[in-house]
């Protein structure tokens, strides 16, 4: 649980002292305080069931709010590789057992998911006992958090399964990915700002989504590695705020785009000119450099 000073009173670990999470990667449960997702992939939703019991009267004591006070709990998930926040609906906290679920789509998060289970005022009710006691709507009372790191077997490459047919591109099921850029701020997370749209109503794609360990889909993402990297070197050369010799924060967009560069020369005008001269030549060698890793 994490240390609240919120300038009101809250609850002790004591009273929700039999919380428990239950989390599972699409059909496979993540075992009991486990953080390192390993069974994760991009295509398997993540669903969040945080189970409490408490004595709403002795809660509301602690609080020193009156009996006609109400209390809400509420499942929040973040993803440290999207702008993305979810929440579960918000439930009544009564007193007894109760459960509360939130659904992640995997469309919508990567890195890691920081879960947060809060517990807020809803109503104050009648004038509360003490001038300490929580009077606005949405003051936490209890916090607890919850860490999983989403990488496991997961292709490392930020993709996104996604219908391109949503996206008015006819004939859809030819086409098999898309690599789309949120941002071109340099600046930006490149978890954020990058990412590859794979084609669902492509029947090779959404095999190797949903078996990234089968030799055919092992092909599959060796060819898409090349192709990632090609299209970033693309992105980088056409760019013209890029600059080798700026240093860019780690996992900025622009700290990858100049590695893409760097691969290749030491002068992105000099591989900028080879490039207009015999672009296949310079993805040729970029994809030595990236078979030889």
């Amino acid at each position: 649980m994490q240390a609240i000073s919120l300038g009101h009173l809250t609850l002790p670990i004591e009273d929700v002292s039999t919380l428990t999470w239950e989390i599972s990667l699409g059909d496979t449960p993540l075992a009991d305080g486990e953080m390192l997702a390993q069974d994760w992939t991009y295509y398997d939703d993540i669903y969040v069931k945080c189970s409490i019991e408490l004595d709403l009267d002795t809660s509301l004591r602690r609080l020193r709010l009156p009996p006609d006070a109400r209390l809400g709990a509420v499942i929040v998930a973040r993803s440290s590789g999207t702008p993305v926040i979810l929440t579960s609906d918000v439930r009544v906290v009564r007193s007894g057992r109760q459960q509360i679920y939130l659904t992640v789509p995997a469309s919508q998060v990567s890195g890691a998911l920081l879960l947060e289970f809060h517990i807020s005022l809803l109503d104050g009710g009648r004038t509360p006992e003490s001038p300490f006691a929580p009077t606005k709507l949405g003051n936490t009372v209890f916090r607890v958090d919850r860490k999983v790191l989403l990488e496991g077997i997961a292709p490392r490459l930020p993709m996104l399964p996604v219908s391109f047919a949503d996206h008015g591109i006819a004939a859809s099921g030819g086409s098999m990915w898309w690599l789309r850029l949120t941002t071109h701020d340099l600046a930006a997370s490149a978890s954020a700002a990058i990412w590859l749209w794979m084609n669902v109503d492509n029947p090779s794609i959404l095999a190797m989504l949903e078996d990234s360990e089968s030799p055919e889909a092992e092909a599959w993402l060796r060819f898409l590695e090349v192709d990632f990297m090609r299209q970033l070197l693309r992105e980088a050369l056409s760019n013209d705020e890029l600059s080798l010799q700026v240093p860019y924060p780690e996992e900025s967009l622009g700290y990858v785009l100049s590695s893409v560069v760097k691969l290749l020369s030491a002068s992105s005008d000099q591989l900028q000119q080879r490039y207009r001269e015999d672009p296949g030549r310079v993805e040729a060698e970029l994809q030595a450099k990236i078979g030889g890793r």
